[in-house]
């Protein structure tokens, strides 16, 4: 057998040589040394296969011990006795652990999570997929690189990112992050096995979902209780279109929110002059644009109608949208609807502070103190309703529900007289 101090001793030739251990059993190979002529020293280990002699190195000498060479001559006479060819056997798992490394470089980046569930709330129609884009995006990538396997992202990269925009002031933003990163890695983690994703183009490989851990600022969120009174909601309705900065346009917009009972501004900013119907005096909102998928048949009151007829006469672009951009390709964007407001705001300073959804809420509200239904008043707003008759059976417009209702709003923002008419409106 071999020795330390053997090994050591063995010195250079003109040609290179082996020298082997004898283990006196038949069948397991050999361990040995081989020599080169500038006195390097590799261990290898000889043995026969199908007649035929083979070999395998090991590793040098000596940063390989001798006790570890044994005992990986040992295992490879395993293989032997066992009647497996330990070359091929180590090519196999060399062969093994390579395709799991590739699976492994392979595996989905967080911008390919992050566009793929973009992609999946487009699928599902959900309008707000620009957006969200947009904000995860700008918050997350200068943390966490797009190239980051998304398996690789932890719960401190996630707190990081919420971190940063708590500290310059966007509390309430964070939470929105946050729900979007969490909803993005539920949707990894069953996109791998989705039989309905054909599209999957990656393998993201996730097992947990690094945000599930990280709270939300619960502080943060509050329920909106802004609201106008029905004086200042007539007066802004006056004045808005005269705030520099605002237009007509705006104006009109705002007014024909108010008149249908405080819709969704996005709602009627994308709605197409195809939707009004000027015989029956309605305004469809399409399912494709409307936030809970289905159809919402709006009545218009003689005021909604004689906005909508101003604006058609005025739509010299002939666009096919209610509420244009300029050159009328494309809808009015929301956020002008917002900035408008803020134009308002700075030049009218002394009004009560408001954003756009306190429209919507004031709308519900004033309509509730004329005496409207709570179910009536929401399904003038098109919320949607979970309960399994409405859902799945009930398919009634309430038109002519909604129309006494939305006729009587108008009676109330069009007088002169300041004192409350409480009328019961009910389904």
């Amino acid at each position: 057998m071999l020795t330390m101090n053997e090994i050591k001793g063995l010195k250079p030739k003109e040609r290179q040589y082996e020298v082997f251990e004898d283990s006196r059993e038949k069948g397991t190979g050999r361990l040995g040394i081989t020599v080169g002529t500038s006195g390097s020293k590799t261990f290898i280990f000889r043995f026969f296969w199908e007649g035929k002699r083979q070999f395998m190195q090991l590793g040098k000498f000596p940063e390989m011990s001798l006790s570890t060479a044994r005992d990986l001559a040992k295992f490879y006479g395993g293989q032997l006795k066992s009647g497996h060819n330990p070359k091929i056997e180590l090519a196999h798992e060399k062969l093994a652990r390579e395709r799991v490394e590739q699976q492994e470089a392979e595996k989905g980046s967080i911008k390919q999570l992050i566009d793929s569930y973009i992609w999946k709330m487009k699928a599902d129609g959900k309008r707000t997929h620009a957006d969200v884009l947009r904000r995860l995006e700008k918050d997350v990538y200068p943390v966490i690189p797009s190239a980051t396997k998304a398996k690789d992202v932890t719960p401190l990269d996630i707190k990081q990112i919420l971190t940063n925009m708590i500290q310059r002031g966007a509390v309430v933003q964070s939470n929105r992050v946050r729900s979007y990163l969490h909803a993005a890695y539920q949707y990894g983690l069953t996109a791998d096995l989705d039989p309905m994703n054909n599209r999957q183009e990656v393998i993201f490989g996730l097992t947990v979902n690094p945000v599930s851990v990280v709270p939300r600022q619960a502080s943060a969120e509050k329920v909106g209780e802004n609201w106008l009174s029905k004086q200042d909601l007539c007066r802004l309705m006056e004045s808005f279109s005269e705030a520099k900065k605002v237009g007509w346009m705006i104006g009109q917009f705002l007014k024909l929110c108010v008149y249908t009972g405080g819709q969704r501004p996005y709602e009627l900013s994308v709605s197409e002059w195809q939707c009004v119907n000027w015989d029956e005096k309605t305004l469809l909102i399409i399912a494709d644009i409307s936030k809970n998928k289905r159809e919402h048949l709006i009545p218009l009151t003689d005021s909604a109608l004689h906005i909508l007829s101003e604006l058609k006469q005025r739509n010299t672009a002939n666009s096919k949208y209610i509420f244009p951009q300029r050159g009328g390709l494309k809808p009015l964007r929301t956020d002008s609807f917002s900035q408008a407001i803020s134009y308002y705001r700075e030049q009218y300073p002394d009004f009560p502070f408001f954003i756009g959804r306190d429209i919507r809420r004031t709308c519900k509200t004033l309509m509730g103190e004329l005496g409207i239904s709570k179910e009536l008043r929401d399904r003038i707003q098109n919320h949607a309703f979970q309960d399994v008759s409405t859902k799945h059976y009930d398919r009634y417009s309430y038109l002519p529900e909604k129309r006494r209702a939305l006729e009587a709003w108008e009676v109330r923002l069009n007088e002169t007289d300041t004192s409350s008419n409480v009328i019961s409106f009910a389904l």
